[in-house]
């Protein structure tokens, strides 16, 4: 009893009285129960139901004008076909879902049969309206051909039950119906009632005969029976429908209508119908099978009647049909069937419907119901195959866009001043997004909506969305068809040209496709007007770029536009005659000859189907260059004989792409570079990697997509926030980059055309790159050699693939390398370096690591101990070194030239007296303070000479005699000469110096001894040097009355008497007694070797010694014990 309320009644002593009415039904319970000693009562009683109805609803449907084809399934399948709110009537298996029913189709025809149990024409509505006694049900009828109304009145259930033994009997509800004719007072039409039982709902009708009325009629029920306030009394009423009766037997000629008699009682209301149905008969071409789609042989322009869904030819019905249509303005002959024959054709074709099956590519099925402007109805059922409808000479025309051939050529030389004017579509009609309206049948024809979009579009353009209904469209694959139709059409067919021909304008009219060869667009001449012709050779005055295979069209003298395959082409020299002109009525003749120009002789494959002549029309096409594709929109008649053609362009490859997804290529239609560059597009970055002997190489890949009129690419990238690294240009769409290492790439790419315009950058998103990320391998070897004051690295460098940046050399003075310290880093692929400045025999110890660009360090080499490096300790190499630098300076230089001659120093013997000897002596001081060349010299020169000749010691010789005997007396000399020089220049140089020398010279040798003090920085470097030069150099110590010699060097050896040296390294050593540490006691501590070949180690602190003399070795513990004894004793 869900959904009940109860309330407790009065009751006899002992009994409980509970009263439920259900909302649903309105059924009152009444119960009574026994007293607390379960006693007995009376049981409630109800009466049986005493209403009963069982009505029909009878429904005419007109459905269409006829004739029809009628049910989808025919008449043997019909009732499959008949669907009452929403349900088939009957099902596949030919079982029924609904009961009691009974339905007659008539498809149209003029002669059809009544329907029968239909004797009169009804129009029912329902009302649904509850009845009450206060508010009556008024209708007013003003269609003044009615016979009769019928009534129709129910109740949901009609019962009272008895509150004081819980009985439940019937009830009466009393009720009148009144008319009221032409405006007049309310006549009584009939009176009754309700009267009885019924817990379901009970339905009756009352036929009420109309008077004759000028104006209509008003319809009065009124409920005279108050409603119950009483919820133990069920009454309710309600006008349930009324019908509109017109008595007549009617035949509903040329009208498709269905008559259904079903039982009520299984709705609620009347029922909603649907059918489905294949509708109209209509003329289709004789050779045409609708339900194949076939065409057979060539049409000989004649019709059959026959169902179709082709839109074509159910375009062509409604033009034609004089009862819906035009035909009573426009008759069949007045329309263009040889053009709708090829668009019939087309819509036929089968095409993918994306689910695995085929299915045409244009239906229509479409239901008009109400009058509309007759040109608006034409262009939307155009529509349904892509076309549009015009009127031109008398007859109507439909075009479809679909594949064609060019029906006309034009070209500079046919359009007047040779021009053609451009104009390109709007940006926000250039859509990216269609939502496509369209009607499945799947779902009782409800609306769908199919969502198509373009993605190259999208990407350049933006959401721009457009919303569209395909009339007539019952296919998902058709609207899919529709929405990418008109999503391509938009963004490959937004240039319209217009222009202004002659007489050439009656070969074109709407919808159809021409070319334009415009040579200013092309970037090169591709048209013009033939000079001469055959059906095989065609002569045009230019110097075209012609190549076998190319493509040629010519405007015969017919109109016909027709192309040939071009298999020659040869040049020749152009001659202009002109033979006669008049000049003041005299005839003169002059030639010209050989006019600057050359002429073009094609000879194509096949002969034309007639001859050109002079002056028709050429254009020449070629893989690389194509003229352009437009389809006429109109043609507009101007001024004399001048007509303005207006074209939109059409591009053939579309139709593929939307039938069945082939890849649209537009033909090149101009040579010139655009002055815009688009920037390529979808800048991606990926990688590889590939193992070679161990070691991972990887690769950075960066693509893109190409650019339109793109000829090259510059290409940078980097990683992280370093700098752009520039590419080489390349032509492809993708470069890579070797041996990269990790980290966050980013990658921009810019398109060049042939005019080297670049697009603006592309570039890609971060990407992360892993790179190499395991360690660089170790170095391979490393080596120190020796050199003077200096030592030089070498280490070998793995061949493997890799991200080396560069060395790290490390040094220090023991073998851990705990305690070295970084020389430095040397770049990648270096691989030596010289430590310098380091004293004789220094010793070092050396690791090498590498480390790559991600900042990763390889292992250290040597794993252990360091390489161990030494300067050189080789005395001669140092002194040779040391021999080197010394000489080259100038202050050596100085020090070791001769002292010069004294100019105008002269001493000659005046006087000879026995054993004479003439002295002379002779100082001369040169200062010399000068500038020159940029260079300030300031000099000192102090010379001080002695000379001594020896003559012969007879007194009587003469000066004559001693004179000429000169050169052969052997002349002694000695000088002294001190030097002080400084030199500052402008290029940077310094020198300071200071020397002091004695020479002396005898027989032609010279001996030279001398100090020089000096500063320069002749080598780059600033350095002080103090030379000596002398056979013999000694440092003398005064010691009191004493002298010491603590160093002496005599004949290129040294002599030290003592001797303090931190580090020393000997190559070849001489003791002449004995050497010892500075701790040595015999037999206690220290070492001693000695002369005689006897080495004696203490250890420490008396623990024990070894003595070691020729012949013999003895080992002593630490109580001088002896422990071990070898050799001889």
């Amino acid at each position: 009893m869900t959904g009940q309320h109860y309330r407790a009644n009065s009751a006899p002593s002992g009994a409980l009285v509970v009263s439920g009415v259900g909302r649903g039904r309105g059924l009152p319970v009444v119960g009574f129960g026994g007293g607390k000693g379960g006693g007995g009562g009376r049981s409630p009683k109800e009466s049986p139901d005493s209403l009963h109805s069982t009505a029909f609803a009878r429904i005419i449907d007109l459905v269409s004008e006829g004739e029809v084809f009628g049910p989808t399934h025919g008449l043997s399948g019909a009732l499959r076909d008949v669907y009452l709110d929403g349900t088939p009537v009957a099902n596949a298996d030919g079982t029924l879902n609904i009961q009691n029913i009974s339905i007659d189709f008539r498809t149209g025809t003029q002669t059809q049969d009544p329907l029968p149990g239909f004797p009169a024409s009804e129009t029912t509505t329902g009302a649904n309206v509850e009845l009450t006694s206060t508010t009556p049900w008024v209708r007013a009828f003003t269609d003044t051909q009615l016979s009769a109304v019928r009534i129709t009145l129910a109740v949901n259930g009609l019962s009272q039950a008895n509150t004081s033994n819980g009985d439940i009997s019937g009830y009466r509800v009393e009720y009148r119906i009144e008319v009221s004719t032409d405006g007049g007072a309310y006549q009584l039409a009939l009176a009754s009632a309700f009267d009885g039982k019924t817990t379901q709902r009970y339905a009756r009708s009352h036929r009420i005969e109309l008077p004759a009325a000028r104006s209509g009629w008003s319809v009065r029920v009124v409920r005279l029976t108050a409603n119950a306030a009483s919820s133990t009394i069920v009454d309710r009423t309600f006008v349930d429908a009324f019908t509109e009766v017109i008595d007549a037997k009617l035949r509903y000629p040329m009208s498709a209508v269905v008559g259904i008699k079903v039982d009520a009682s299984q709705f609620q209301n009347i029922p909603t119908r649907a059918y489905d149905w294949k509708g109209r008969i209509i003329r289709v071409p004789s050779n045409y099978d609708a339900d194949s789609r076939a065409y057979t042989g060539t049409w000989d322009g004649t019709f059959k009647l026959s169902w179709t869904d082709n839109p074509a030819w159910i375009f062509f019905d409604l033009v034609s049909n004089d009862r819906y249509g035009l035909g009573e303005r426009i008759p069949a002959g007045w329309q263009d069937k040889w053009g709708l024959y090829q668009i019939a054709r087309y819509c036929d074709e089968l095409v993918p419907d994306g689910f695995g099956s085929q299915e045409p590519r244009f239906t229509c099925n479409a239901y008009l119901q109400t009058a509309a402007d007759a040109l608006r109805v034409l262009q939307d059922l155009a529509s349904a195959f892509r076309g549009m409808t015009y009127w031109a000479s008398g007859s109507v025309f439909a075009v479809a866009d679909m594949p064609g051939d060019p029906v006309y050529t034009f070209t500079s030389a046919n359009a007047i001043d040779g021009r053609f004017n451009y104009v390109g579509s709007p940006l926000n009609t250039r859509y990216t997004v269609a939502l496509v309206s369209w009607n499945d049948l799947s779902d009782m024809g409800r609306q769908k909506v199919e969502y198509v979009e373009d993605r190259q579009a999208l990407a350049r353009y933006g959401l721009k969305q457009v919303e569209v209904s395909a009339f007539g469209c019952t296919s998902r694959a058709q609207a899919n068809r529709v929405g990418k139709w008109l999503l391509l059409t938009s963004r490959m067919e937004t240039r319209s040209v217009s222009f202004a021909v002659g007489l050439d304008a009656c070969r074109v009219r709407p919808g159809s496709i021409i070319r334009v060869a415009d040579q200013h667009l092309a970037g090169r001449r591709i048209g013009g007007r033939i000079r001469a012709a055959t059906a095989t050779v065609i002569t045009v005055d230019a110097e075209l770029g012609v190549r076998p295979g190319d493509r040629l069209t010519v405007n015969l003298p017919s109109g016909v536009s027709q192309t040939r395959i071009i298999s020659t082409a040869v040049g020749q020299g152009l001659t202009v005659d002109m033979t006669t002109f008049t000049v003041d009525s005299t005839e003169l003749t002059a030639d010209m000859v050989g006019l600057p120009g050359t002429v073009l002789i094609l000879t194509v494959t096949a002969p034309f189907t007639e001859v050109p002549e002079a002056e028709c029309v050429w254009t020449l096409e070629s893989e690389t260059l194509s003229a352009q594709r437009f389809r006429v929109l109109s043609v507009k008649r101007k001024d004399g004989l001048i007509a303005e053609i207006s074209a939109i362009q059409h591009e053939p490859g579309k139709f593929e792409n939307v039938d069945f997804g082939t890849r649209l290529d537009p033909a090149p239609i101009t040579v010139i570079p655009p002055g815009v560059q688009p920037p390529p597009s979808d800048v991606q970055i990926t990688s590889y990697s590939v193992i070679d002997q161990g070691y991972a190489s990887h690769t950075a890949v960066f693509s893109w997509k190409a650019a339109a009129s793109a000829v090259a690419y510059e290409v940078q990238w980097r990683r992280d926030n370093s700098e752009w690294v520039n590419l080489p240009r390349t032509g492809s769409s993708s470069i890579e980059v070797p041996n990269i290492y990790a980290g966050a790439f980013l990658c921009r790419v810019r398109a060049l055309n042939a005019l080297d315009i670049a697009s603006i950058w592309a570039s890609s998103t971060q990407t992360q790159l892993d790179g190499i990320l395991a360690p660089p391998p170790m170095v391979t070897s490393l080596t120190a050699t020796a050199l003077v004051f200096a030592i030089r690295l070498k280490w070998g460098l793995p061949t493997s693939p890799s991200i080396i940046e560069r060395t790290e050399i490390w040094y220090g003075t023991t073998p851990a390398f705990a305690a070295a310290q970084k020389l430095g880093d040397y770049a990648f692929p270096q691989d030596t370096a010289t430590l310098m400045g380091l004293s004789a025999g220094a010793r070092l110890y050396f690791w090498a690591i590498l480390r790559d660009r991600n900042g990763v360090a390889g292992a250290r080499y040597p794993a252990g101990n360091g390489v161990l490096g030494q300067s050189s300790s080789e005395a001669s190499e140092i002194l040779e070194y040391l021999k080197g630098q010394i000489t080259s300076t100038q202050l050596a230089q100085d020090l070791l030239a001769p002292i010069q001659e004294i100019p105008g120093l002269k001493t000659k013997v005046q006087e000879v007296d026995g054993k004479v000897v003439t002295l002379g002596t002779a100082i001369d001081t040169e200062r010399d303070e000068r500038i020159e060349e940029g260079k300030a010299i300031s000099r000192e020169v102090s010379t001080v000479g002695a000379t001594a000749t020896a003559a012969s010691t007879k007194a009587g010789q003469a000066l004559d005699k001693a004179n000429a005997t000169e050169g052969e007396v052997e002349t002694i000399s000695a000088v002294v000469q001190e030097t002080k020089t400084a030199v500052a220049d402008m290029d940077g140089n310094l020198s300071a110096m200071w020397t002091i020398k004695a020479q002396t010279t005898a027989n032609g040798k010279h001996y030279i001894a001398g100090i020089g003090v000096g500063v320069d920085n002749a080598s780059g470097v600033m350095q002080s040097a103090v030379l000596v030069t002398a056979d013999k150099f000694a440092v003398l110590h005064p010691n009191g009355n004493d002298t010491t010699l603590p160093f002496v060097i005599q004949g290129g050896q040294a002599f030290i008497s003592q001797a303090l040296i931190g580090t020393g390294w000997i190559t070849n050593a001489m003791i002449g007694s004995y050497i010892q540490s500075d701790n040595y006691q015999p037999g206690v501590s220290g070492w001693r070797i000695d002369k005689t070949g006897t080495f004696e180690i203490n250890g420490s602190n008396g623990g024990g010694r070894l003595l070691i003399s020729p012949g013999l070795m003895r080992v002593y513990d630490g109580n001088g014990v002896l422990r071990v004894r070898v050799g001889n004793w």
